[in-house]
Parts: C-alpha cells; sequence; structure tokens
C-alpha cells in the first residue's frame, strides 16, 4: 500500500514504529534508561544505612519525578525538531498524510516509552527496598501512576516546544520541565494545578490534592499540549 493509501490511523502507526526503531538504533533510548539507575543507587545506599521505608519511597518517587523530565526530552524532542529542522517532514507532508499523524505517530511509539523508563526505575528502587514487605502494594501503584501520567504529559508538552522552537527543543524542555515546571508546582497558588510536577505528585499521594483531580489536571495540560503541536504542526510550510 502506497503512503497516500494510508489512513491516519495507519499512518500513525508507521511513524510510531519508525520512530521506536530510529531510537533503539540511537544513543537517546540508553542515555534516557540510564537516567533510571540514579533512584536505584541512591535508595540502594539508604537501605544499607537503614532509613526507613517511608524515606526510601519518598526519596525514590521524587528522584524518578526529578529526572522524568530528561527522558521525554532527549527522545522525543530530537526526533521531531530534526525532521523539522532538515525539512524531512515535507516529503511526509508531499504524500498526502495528514499532518496529525506526525504528532500522533511521535507520541504513540515515545510517550510510552519514556514512561515505561519511569515506571522500571520506581519499581525497581521498590523491589530494591524490600517491595510489599516495606511498601504496600497500593501505594507502591499509586506511584507508578504518579510517574507515568506525568511522563505521558511531559512528552505531549516536549512535542508542543519541539514545534515551537525545533532548533532548541531539547534545551528548552529541559529548562521548562526541570525549572519552570518544578517551580510553579511548588507554589502555594492555584497556578501549580498547571504543574505536571504537582500533578505526579498529588496522583501519588505526596499533596494535598486528591489523585482524581491531580490526574484530570494532568489530563488537561497533556490535551492542551497535543492541541498546540498539531496546531503549530498544521501551519509550518
Amino acid at each position: 500500500m502506497t503512503a497516500r493509501g494510508l489512513s491516519g490511523g495507519q499512518a500513525t502507526l508507521a511513524i510510531a514504529r519508525l520512530a521506536i526503531v530510529r531510537a533503539v538504533r540511537g544513543k537517546a533510548l540508553w542515555i534516557a534508561a540510564a537516567t533510571a539507575v540514579l533512584p536505584l543507587i541512591v535508595v540502594g545506599v539508604q537501605a544499607s544505612l537503614g532509613h526507613t521505608a517511608e524515606t526510601m519511597w519518598q526519596t525514590a518517587f521524587m528522584l524518578t519525578l526529578l529526572t522524568l523530565p530528561i527522558v521525554p526530552s532527549i527522545l522525543i524532542g530530537p526526533s521531531l525538531s530534526d525532521e523539522l529542522e532538515d525539512k524531512t517532514s515535507a516529503y511526509l507532508w508531499s504524500r498526502a498524510l495528514p499532518r496529525w499523524t506526525i504528532i500522533a505517530g511521535k507520541l504513540a511509539g515515545l510517550a510510552p516509552v519514556a514512561a515505561a523508563i519511569a515506571m522500571v526505575s520506581l519499581g525497581v528502587a521498590w523491589l530494591v527496598m524490600g517491595g510489599p514487605g516495606k511498601v504496600p502494594v497500593d501505594t507502591a501503584v499509586r506511584g507508578l501512576a504518579g510517574v507515568a501520567a506525568p511522563a505521558l504529559v511531559a512528552s505531549a508538552l516536549v512535542a508542543a516546544l519541539a514545534t515551537l522552537v525545533p532548533r532548541h527543543a531539547v534545551a528548552v524542555s529541559v529548562v521548562y520541565l526541570l525549572f519552570v515546571d518544578k517551580v510553579v508546582g511548588e507554589l502555594p497558588i492555584k497556578l501549580r494545578y498547571v504543574s505536571i510536577a504537582f500533578g505526579g505528585r498529588s496522583v501519588a499521594g505526596f499533596d494535598d490534592l486528591a489523585a482524581a483531580p491531580g490526574a484530570l489536571s494532568l489530563l488537561v495540560v497533556g490535551s492542551v499540549a497535543v492541541a498546540i503541536a498539531i496546531t503549530r504542526i498544521g501551519r509550518m510550510e
């Protein structure tokens, strides 16, 4: 079947597969995966020093959340910005593929990878600190959701930033997620509800906002980011 015969869903799936293949063959995926080691090292040291399970769990979660911005930034940022900068996306458009499929395909392929890396990092740290014998399974599940959801939303935000500033997508994404988003999430004002970090902490049970509103906050932020990315790429020449 030629590209002209692909539906939006088929095009999205094809782009997603290509994005994954490129990630596996490149260095970005392995650099991103290496960030998962930090929580394990720190928790391992805490365990050897006899820290409490509560302290180790909070440390593991917060460190995973702290390193999370790096993963989608180096996975999705270059994947989108390289095509936009090198004009390879123009070839896809010339084949009558809907432009939104580029955003959808990249996110469908790489956002779950970013979420999986965060979940594996926290999950292994949970096992290192003693598993269900130290931290209840329901608490661990909330924690896993609290890093997976922000990873997905951060991926959408990186996609939006890549269409706005393709040449500096990685740097802008890391700076925004690591500093601006984190600072906003710490403020005692309602503006923190738009913070990805705050939403993740709420879902995991580390903040005063209940899990459901925190999840809704993440959903709204992610939806707006995807809408911006799709709108922006639709207007590009």
